[in-house]
């Protein structure tokens, strides 16, 4: 009988400087922006052999970043206290407005991309209207930093957490906190909304994961997979699983449906402060302090739950380039039989995908210009040529 696949690494990027804080998928999947502490945005390109795009317009480091549902706009958030929202393309539009008085942990677009929210060190959440820039609502209950606050999936609700150890939960019409649940040991550092907006995961800096019923004012799961802080946490399109990242340098991969870890992966060497699915579920990325992006084929539409304990017990490589063993560390609680995933050894892992050139925007604009000022210029003008060609390089 074939068992099911397991996650494998399919490509491995570098780029930026420093940590990178946070990653999303376009809608379509074939973008990947990032977010990082060296005050750029990158956005990489996944479907061709092209240039990727540095965008270089905030003058601190960047938290978060955002796509619009039609995938035409991003919008990023800063420590130099604003939001920027731009097209992602070398020569799209942008505007930028003063969101917060301190700086801005996070950004998320609702539903209908006409709406955005944002969580700041101010304490608030603020609601604002995307077209013209303009504020339109506060949620503040908060009593220290907010570290992130999301969109329901029908943009009706907002939750943020808190460095007050608390998930609220916020109506967007009302403004009023329908729900407040507060974290006894410590505070959380991010959210995921279930795709049926019924339940919220948060990720928390006592290596816990907690999942919350909104509706039921209680929680549902608890999970104790990482042995440090975990930093980000994703569910799977089809609400059966989660990803979550960690200090600890692991990925953790959760049968909600069982309520176990089954994978256990590893290639990091730093901080994982970043993961995220693609909206059809068959990839995942992850990103952190190591500055390294990596993008995985999830694999979980083979997953069967039926046939986990016989895998994660017969300590086989299934993947020919990948270890797949059980994973009893310290990390994991004592039932903890997941399949450890190292994708160090694999080709996807040594060899950077040498067609990614990443590139400063006002770099390529540069270049364009002087393509179009060269290409109208008159032979009796040598000397504009030489200029731009030199301005270029």
């Amino acid at each position: 009988m074939d068992l099911f696949s397991d996650p494998s690494l399919e490509r491995h990027f570098t780029g930026h400087t420093n940590a990178i804080t946070q990653l999303r998928f376009s809608p379509d999947s074939s973008q990947i922006a990032t977010s990082s502490l060296d005050h750029h945005v990158i956005l990489w390109n996944l479907k061709q052999a092209a240039r990727c795009i540095r965008f270089s317009s905030h003058t601190g480091p960047v938290h978060g970043v955002s796509w619009s549902p039609k995938g035409n706009l991003i919008a990023s958030a800063s420590q130099d206290r604003t939001v920027k929202v731009w097209e992602p393309k070398v020569r799209g539009m942008s505007g930028e407005f003063l969101a917060h008085g301190k700086p801005v942990r996070s950004v998320d677009f609702d539903a209908t991309g006409q709406f955005v929210v944002t969580a700041s060190d101010d304490k608030s959440c603020k609601l604002w209207r995307v077209s013209r820039r303009q504020f339109i609502t506060s949620f503040a209950k908060q009593n220290n930093w907010v570290r992130a606050a999301k969109f329901s999936p029908n943009g009706e609700l907002v939750a943020s957490v808190s460095d007050d150890k608390s998930l609220r939960i916020y109506d967007v019409k009302s403004g009023e906190c329908v729900r407040c649940f507060t974290m006894q040991q410590a505070p959380p550092r991010q959210l995921a909304w279930h795709p049926m907006g019924n339940m919220v995961a948060v990720a928390l800096g006592c290596n816990r994961i907690k999942i919350f019923d909104v509706g039921g004012s209680q929680i549902l799961q608890l999970y104790l997979v990482h042995s440090a802080p975990v930093n980000d946490v994703a569910f799977h399109p089809s609400g059966n699983f989660l990803i979550s990242g960690s200090d600890d340098k692991t990925i953790r991969i959760l049968d909600l449906l069982e309520g176990r870890p089954i994978y256990t992966l590893t290639g990091h060497t730093d901080a994982v402060n970043a993961v995220a699915f693609t909206q059809d579920g068959l990839k995942f990325a992850s990103a952190g302090g190591d500055r390294q992006l990596l993008i995985w084929q999830s694999n979980l539409h083979t997953y069967d739950a039926s046939q986990f304990e016989a895998k994660a017990t017969s300590c086989c490589d299934t993947s020919g380039t990948f270890s797949a063993e059980p994973s009893r560390s310290g990390s994991a609680t004592s039932n903890d039989l997941s399949i450890r995933i190292d994708p160090r050894e694999s080709m996807a892992y040594q060899a950077l995908d040498e067609n990614f050139q990443v590139l400063n925007s006002e770099h390529i604009k540069q270049e364009t210009q002087c393509a179009t000022k060269m290409a109208t210029t008159p032979d009796k003008s040598p000397n504009m040529k030489i200029k731009c060609k030199k301005f270029c390089n």
